[in-house]
């Protein structure tokens, strides 16, 4: 009799630290963290997020923390451990986190000045003899991250398909160095600089930096040009309670501040805009293509 009462205890305490990790994971949060990824940042970007986030806070009933992350990886991982709740993903990070940490999307990033303009660009110094992709064999090369959509996914697409030559080979004997810069506003100035004989960058980075006075308009030339992009995906841990993905979803799809979206997106005409997880599946197929597996990226 004593060993079958042991045994029903250690059955119902063990249930019980299961619904207690499981509570942890989807039950009631105490707050909501986003994690901002690596780009050029500025006073006053810190001042309209922290507009931004007073603003979800009175929206979702939590308060909100944010932080910088040092990579798309440490975003990633960080929602996955529970660290943190959302963030900007370019497409391709953002499959890497669906297959990483389980994240969903919960709104996009939409930018209709750019619908039609090049998402990624591949560019050299002004007075560089390159003028082609072809001329890029034994050259140095600035990417932004391994999970980069415009700033590695693109630019690498763009030279295997120009030269019609095996990812394999582009990675160990095209380029004399690949190089990541960690931001697209460091690859564009690593070009302008010298240190890159070239860059795979966001096709609005160039021309923004120049605008801002950050570099000449003509210390760079565009060799190659991809199409345009859809959306930005703005993922989310898919464990939180529905009640507060319903709440975060209607204030993103509701949020108009044109001020917040041109410094932080570049356009004042951005906004958010419904997506699913599919709509990114043309970004899967050239990560297929380029053997370009999860796995390998978060190594």
């Amino acid at each position: 009799m004593k060993r079958m009462l042991s045994l029903l205890l250690l059955i119902v305490a063990t249930v019980s630290v299961l619904s207690a990790c499981s509570s942890a994971q989807a039950g009631a949060m105490e707050k909501f963290v986003i994690a901002y990824l690596p780009s050029e940042s500025n006073d006053s970007a810190a001042k309209l997020n922290k507009d931004f986030e007073d603003k979800l806070s009175e929206a979702i009933g939590l308060p909100v923390e944010s932080y910088k992350a040092t990579s798309y990886n440490a975003a990633i991982e960080a929602i996955k451990n529970g660290k943190a709740d959302m963030a900007t993903f370019g497409p391709f990070s953002y499959i890497v986190a669906v297959d990483r940490a389980k994240v969903e999307p919960i709104v996009g990033v939409s930018l209709p000045s750019l619908a039609e303009a090049p998402a990624s660009v591949i560019i050299v110094p002004k007075d560089s003899d390159i003028q082609s992709i072809a001329d890029l064999k034994g050259k140095t090369i600035g990417f932004v991250d391994p999970v980069s959509t415009t700033g590695h996914l693109f630019p690498k697409s763009m030279i295997v398909d120009e030269l019609g030559i095996d990812p394999e080979e582009l990675e160990t004997n095209f380029f004399s160095n690949i190089q990541f810069a960690g931001k697209h506003d460091t690859a564009v100035l690593g070009v302008v600089k010298g240190q890159y004989d070239a860059a795979g960058v966001s096709g609005m980075y160039p021309a923004m930096l120049a605008a801002k006075g950050l570099i000449e308009e003509d210390s760079y030339r565009v060799i190659a040009s991809s199409g345009p992009l859809n959306a930005t995906p703005v993922g989310i841990r898919s464990t939180m309670p529905e009640e507060t993905k319903e709440k975060l979803k209607s204030f993103l799809l509701g949020y108009d501040n044109e001020e917040y979206f041109e410094n932080l997106f570049g356009m004042p005409d951005a906004k958010f805009i419904e997506v699913k997880d599919s709509d990114f599946d043309n970004i899967r197929d050239i990560a297929k293509k380029l053997n370009l597996s999860t796995e390998d990226l978060l190594k």
